[in-house]
Protein backbone atom coordinates (compact mmCIF):
# COMPACT_ATOMS: atom_id res chain seq x y z
CA UNK A 1 0.00 0.00 0.00
CA UNK A 2 1.11 3.27 -0.86
CA UNK A 3 2.40 5.52 1.75
CA UNK A 4 1.06 9.33 2.01
CA UNK A 5 3.27 10.95 4.94
CA UNK A 6 6.64 10.33 5.80
CA UNK A 7 8.12 12.59 8.91
CA UNK A 8 5.06 15.39 8.71
CA UNK A 9 6.03 15.73 4.78
CA UNK A 10 3.02 14.48 2.38
CA UNK A 11 3.86 12.57 -0.53
CA UNK A 12 2.34 10.79 -3.13
CA UNK A 13 0.21 13.56 -3.57
CA UNK A 14 -0.34 13.18 -7.28
CA UNK A 15 -2.11 9.84 -6.36
CA UNK A 16 -5.04 11.36 -4.92
CA UNK A 17 -5.12 14.70 -6.75
CA UNK A 18 -5.63 12.82 -10.02
CA UNK A 19 -8.30 9.99 -8.42
CA UNK A 20 -10.36 13.13 -7.85
CA UNK A 21 -12.16 13.68 -10.76
CA UNK A 22 -15.54 15.54 -9.80
CA UNK A 23 -13.93 18.96 -10.10
CA UNK A 24 -13.04 18.53 -13.66
CA UNK A 25 -8.75 18.52 -14.75
CA UNK A 26 -6.11 18.69 -12.08
CA UNK A 27 -3.55 21.67 -13.16
CA UNK A 28 -1.70 21.86 -10.26
CA UNK A 29 -0.94 20.80 -6.61
CA UNK A 30 0.75 21.30 -4.13
CA UNK A 31 1.58 19.75 -0.75
CA UNK A 32 2.00 21.28 3.05
CA UNK A 33 0.82 24.56 1.90
CA UNK A 34 0.16 27.88 3.95
CA UNK A 35 -4.08 28.22 4.25
CA UNK A 36 -4.07 31.57 5.66
CA UNK A 37 -2.38 35.07 4.39
CA UNK A 38 -0.90 34.88 8.23
CA UNK A 39 0.38 32.55 10.78
CA UNK A 40 -2.25 31.51 12.84
CA UNK A 41 -1.22 29.16 15.66
CA UNK A 42 -5.03 29.04 17.02
CA UNK A 43 -6.31 26.81 14.48
CA UNK A 44 -5.88 22.83 13.99
CA UNK A 45 -3.66 23.25 11.15
CA UNK A 46 -1.45 25.91 9.30
CA UNK A 47 -0.59 23.76 6.67
CA UNK A 48 -2.69 21.92 3.99
CA UNK A 49 -1.46 18.48 3.33
CA UNK A 50 -3.13 18.97 -0.43
CA UNK A 51 -3.79 22.02 -2.16
CA UNK A 52 -4.81 21.41 -5.60
CA UNK A 53 -6.45 23.13 -8.19
CA UNK A 54 -9.11 21.70 -10.59
CA UNK A 55 -10.13 23.00 -14.11
CA UNK A 56 -13.71 22.46 -15.60
CA UNK A 57 -14.71 24.54 -18.46
CA UNK A 58 -13.24 27.94 -17.82
CA UNK A 59 -13.52 27.40 -13.67
CA UNK A 60 -10.78 26.64 -11.73
CA UNK A 61 -11.63 25.36 -8.45
CA UNK A 62 -9.65 25.03 -5.15
CA UNK A 63 -9.55 21.85 -3.55
CA UNK A 64 -7.94 21.41 0.00
CA UNK A 65 -7.09 18.02 1.21
CA UNK A 66 -5.94 16.55 4.58
CA UNK A 67 -4.74 12.62 5.13
CA UNK A 68 -5.39 10.49 8.14
CA UNK A 69 -3.28 7.47 8.04
CA UNK A 70 -3.89 5.79 11.00
CA UNK A 71 -5.40 2.75 11.78
CA UNK A 72 -8.67 3.82 13.65
CA UNK A 73 -11.72 5.67 12.04
CA UNK A 74 -12.09 9.49 11.80
CA UNK A 75 -14.57 10.86 14.00
CA UNK A 76 -16.89 13.64 13.15
CA UNK A 77 -15.37 15.83 15.50
CA UNK A 78 -11.59 15.99 14.44
CA UNK A 79 -13.27 15.84 10.54
CA UNK A 80 -15.22 19.87 11.72
CA UNK A 81 -12.26 21.16 12.91
CA UNK A 82 -10.28 20.48 9.93
CA UNK A 83 -13.16 21.74 7.72
CA UNK A 84 -13.30 24.92 9.79
CA UNK A 85 -9.61 25.28 8.76
CA UNK A 86 -9.68 25.12 5.09
CA UNK A 87 -13.32 26.36 4.46
CA UNK A 88 -12.28 30.22 4.26
CA UNK A 89 -9.88 29.13 1.96
CA UNK A 90 -11.06 26.09 -0.35
CA UNK A 91 -14.00 26.04 -2.37
CA UNK A 92 -14.27 21.98 -1.77
CA UNK A 93 -12.45 19.74 1.30
CA UNK A 94 -11.48 15.96 1.45
CA UNK A 95 -10.70 13.85 4.34
CA UNK A 96 -8.75 11.18 3.21
CA UNK A 97 -8.23 8.72 5.70
CA UNK A 98 -8.43 4.35 5.45
CA UNK A 99 -11.56 4.81 7.82
CA UNK A 100 -14.45 6.91 8.51
CA UNK A 101 -17.03 6.63 11.27
CA UNK A 102 -20.57 6.14 10.07
CA UNK A 103 -21.36 9.34 11.43
CA UNK A 104 -18.67 10.89 9.26
CA UNK A 105 -20.59 10.19 6.45
CA UNK A 106 -23.64 12.32 7.93
CA UNK A 107 -21.50 15.44 7.39
CA UNK A 108 -22.64 18.31 5.33
CA UNK A 109 -19.69 20.16 3.08
CA UNK A 110 -16.91 17.10 3.97
CA UNK A 111 -16.03 15.03 0.96
CA UNK A 112 -14.52 11.75 2.31
CA UNK A 113 -11.97 10.05 0.41
CA UNK A 114 -10.95 6.20 0.95
CA UNK A 115 -7.38 5.97 0.81
CA UNK A 116 -7.83 2.01 0.70
CA UNK A 117 -10.11 2.11 -2.37
CA UNK A 118 -8.61 5.67 -4.07
CA UNK A 119 -11.68 6.93 -4.56
CA UNK A 120 -14.20 9.30 -3.33
CA UNK A 121 -16.57 7.57 -1.12
CA UNK A 122 -18.81 10.95 -0.14
CA UNK A 123 -18.78 13.88 -2.30
CA UNK A 124 -18.50 17.47 -0.58
CA UNK A 125 -20.19 20.34 -0.48
CA UNK A 126 -19.29 23.83 -2.07
CA UNK A 127 -17.98 26.05 0.68
CA UNK A 128 -18.48 29.58 -0.58
CA UNK A 129 -14.72 30.58 0.55
CA UNK A 130 -13.65 34.14 1.18
CA UNK A 131 -12.97 36.03 -1.57
CA UNK A 132 -9.63 37.95 0.21
CA UNK A 133 -8.41 34.39 1.31
CA UNK A 134 -9.01 32.00 -1.59
CA UNK A 135 -7.57 35.42 -3.76
CA UNK A 136 -4.69 35.06 -1.34
CA UNK A 137 -3.47 31.64 -2.00
CA UNK A 138 -4.33 31.92 -5.64
CA UNK A 139 -1.75 35.10 -5.64
CA UNK A 140 0.77 32.79 -4.04
CA UNK A 141 0.58 29.68 -6.08
CA UNK A 142 0.87 32.15 -8.94
CA UNK A 143 4.07 34.51 -7.71
CA UNK A 144 5.78 31.05 -5.37
CA UNK A 145 5.16 28.43 -8.63
CA UNK A 146 4.41 30.57 -12.04
CA UNK A 147 1.85 28.74 -12.47
CA UNK A 148 -1.74 29.28 -14.09
CA UNK A 149 -1.49 32.66 -14.94
CA UNK A 150 -4.91 32.61 -16.22
CA UNK A 151 -6.88 31.73 -13.18
CA UNK A 152 -8.96 35.02 -11.33
CA UNK A 153 -8.22 35.41 -7.82
CA UNK A 154 -11.86 36.08 -6.56
CA UNK A 155 -14.06 33.08 -6.67
CA UNK A 156 -16.96 34.34 -7.99
CA UNK A 157 -14.89 36.37 -10.77
CA UNK A 158 -15.33 35.32 -14.64
CA UNK A 159 -12.79 35.78 -16.96
CA UNK A 160 -13.93 37.27 -20.31
CA UNK A 161 -13.62 34.14 -21.90
CA UNK A 162 -16.03 32.54 -19.64
CA UNK A 163 -18.38 34.94 -19.41
CA UNK A 164 -18.70 34.97 -23.63
CA UNK A 165 -19.15 30.94 -23.39
CA UNK A 166 -21.84 32.20 -20.70
CA UNK A 167 -23.45 34.45 -22.93
CA UNK A 168 -23.16 31.85 -26.28
CA UNK A 169 -24.90 29.32 -23.99
CA UNK A 170 -27.50 31.59 -22.91
CA UNK A 171 -28.03 32.77 -26.50
CA UNK A 172 -28.45 29.17 -28.62
CA UNK A 173 -31.65 28.56 -25.51
CA UNK A 174 -33.53 31.37 -26.88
Amino acid sequence: MMMYSSFGMTRNAHAIVNSITIHGKPVFHTPEMHLKPYLCRDSVCNLADIIAVYQQSCRFYIVGIEIKEWKAPVYPKIAEEYLQTYRKTCEYFYLAAKRFSKRAFELDDIGLFDLTRMEVVKKPGYLYPDPGFRGHLMKRIKKHFLELPEVVEDPFQRTLSEFRVTQVLRSSRQ
